[in-house]
């Protein structure tokens, strides 16, 4: 009996194993972790990529230059306001309309794919991404933490296994914060008696700044300058500056920037053929898609067709030009409302961006990046 009792007491052990192991590995499976080539993408509750109906969906992050670093060919930026995301290649392009559930390609054709919302969030399905444009790659790869979506492009050094065992410290330690989020979204909120007050304003609460440059000879100096503050800005080109400048602009967009195009048609043909001819041309240099332009020569009512024709339109509220001075900047500022500023990449203006830059800071301004959504 005492060898039975013992056997029994064995196989307790053994089932109570499987099943603790079967949990894990049920909890594993639900979670999924994020790579571009050698990127490892922080995980957290709102862009874990998702299964939908079988399908796997990404965080539209993921195709960011802006949010990886690494350029894939195919970008995506959501407009809030319009609750449309843009998927391009440079000659693709599609519009996702979360609004009216529904996505259709440039020349206004459905597309048979749809986007999904979570948490704020955009959600993109991956597969047909990848099929759709025909530049990337994507595998999953099971750990014991949970799955690993990984994109890749021709620039990737390390493969899956490879990476699998460079990532491990940081598999596990982004399912370790990623489950304390979720223990802290399910405890309850605190009582009036006990909440903290809040602070009248944050350091992220004061009114925003978005920054364009149009080209000129100290471009490189401050797109330098904004890496540094770590604050991605805008590069407005013609297409002919596109053409001279194609070394720089490689540099622009491979640090980050936003290279946009500067129309400077008088009527809305002629900056849509400037714009699909620039278009034509970043994408060739830099294989980068556009979606910014500039056109100082058209009216309110003009540039609002270049938007209907899904270009997202800059407009400066305030232009800056030597010899202005930071605190002039400053003066020209509003504080109740997102301001648009506009300056030349010219040696004097070099100059007075550091003191400017400094100046916005001080007065509690907030540097945001110049990208598609923001306009």
């Amino acid at each position: 009996m005492g060898i039975l009792r013992r056997a029994g007491a064995a196989l307790l052990g053994i089932a109570l194993l499987l099943s603790i192991a079967a949990a894990s590995s049920r909890a594993a499976s639900n979670v999924y972790f994020m790579a571009v080539n050698e990127r490892f993408v922080e995980m957290t509750p709102e862009n874990m990529p998702m299964l939908v109906d079988g399908t796997l969906y990404v965080p539209y992050i993921m195709l960011s230059i802006q949010h990886t670093g690494i350029n894939l060919g195919v970008s995506a930026q959501y407009n809030a306001s319009r609750q449309t995301a843009l998927v391009s290649d440079g000659f693709r392009s599609v519009v996702f309309d979360l609004q009216n559930n529904a996505a259709y390609d440039a020349q206004s054709n459905p597309v048979n794919a749809r986007a999904v919302m979570r948490n704020s969030m955009v959600f993109l399905p991956l597969a047909w991404l990848c099929s759709y444009f025909g530049l990337t790659r994507y595998t999953t790869n099971w750990t014991p933490y949970g799955t690993l979506v990984r994109l890749t492009n021709s620039s990737v050094v390390l493969s899956d296994a490879d990476f699998l065992d460079a990532a491990d410290g940081l598999l596990r330690d982004n399912l370790a914060s990623y489950q304390q989020a979720i223990s802290q979204q399910s405890q309850p909120s605190a009582s009036p008696s006990q909440a903290q007050p809040e602070p009248s304003q944050s350091p992220d609460s004061g009114p925003p700044v978005y920054l364009a440059f149009l080209w000129g000879e100290a471009a490189q100096a401050i797109a330098r300058q904004m890496s540094d503050l770590g604050t991605p800005a805008l590069f407005l080109f013609t297409p002919e500056q596109l053409v001279q400048q194609d070394g720089l602009v490689r540099q622009l967009v491979g640090a980050g920037h936003s290279v946009g195009l500067d129309l400077t048609g008088s009527t809305v043909s002629q900056c849509l053929q400037q714009a699909q001819q620039g278009s034509q041309l970043l994408a060739d240099i830099a294989r980068c898609p556009a979606y910014l332009v500039r056109a100082d020569g058209l009216d309110q009512n003009q540039r609002a067709q270049l938007e209907q024709a899904g270009w997202a339109v800059w407009s400066a509220t305030i232009r800056w030009e030597a010899p202005d001075t930071a605190y002039q900047l400053l003066g020209q500022l509003s504080s109740g409302q997102a301001n648009y500023v506009e300056a030349v990449c010219d040696r004097q203006g070099q100059a007075a961006l550091s003191a400017a830059l400094q100046a916005l800071s001080d007065e509690g301004y907030r540097l945001l990046p110049t990208l598609a959504t923001g306009l």
